[in-house]
């Protein structure tokens, strides 16, 4: 963590983004500057969905559900849970995929994975997306 320190008195910089410049931008301009910087979209290829990070400790306690009762509801080893929620690691794409999609409907989810306990905490307002 960096300490920071502030003469007394003066006022902390604004940030250099000029909101002007940025909403006057056109699409127009955003195609000048590509052709000048050298950038080409057949070069990225094509986009895609980029689920957000979903915090799965929120997730598991939103739906009130231990670590160990979590992993056996969704199939999920109870160690890369730990890991998850203690952030040492980061799901893979398909546990994003698999955790997004217990994050906007975890009855659904349970029932395609056949498993039949009822879930307590389910219904109510979903948990945010941390990214």
């Amino acid at each position: 963590m960096a300490i920071v320190r502030q003469r007394k008195g003066k006022e902390r910089p604004k940030g250099r983004v000029n909101l002007e410049i940025i909403n006057a931008t056109t699409e127009r301009d955003l195609e000048r500057w590509d052709k000048e910087d050298g950038f080409n979209d057949e070069d990225f290829g094509p986009p895609r969905l980029v689920l957000p990070m979903i915090d799965v400790r929120v997730l598991r306690e939103h739906l009130r559900l231990s670590q160990e009762a979590f992993s056996k509801r969704f199939y999920l080893p109870l160690r890369t849970i730990q890991e998850w929620e203690q952030h040492r690691r980061e799901p893979s794409e398909p546990a994003r995929v698999l955790l997004y999609a217990i994050s906007q409907d975890p009855i659904a989810v349970q029932a395609a994975l056949g498993s039949r306990r009822p879930l307590v905490g389910a219904g109510r307002r979903r948990p945010r997306a941390t990214r």
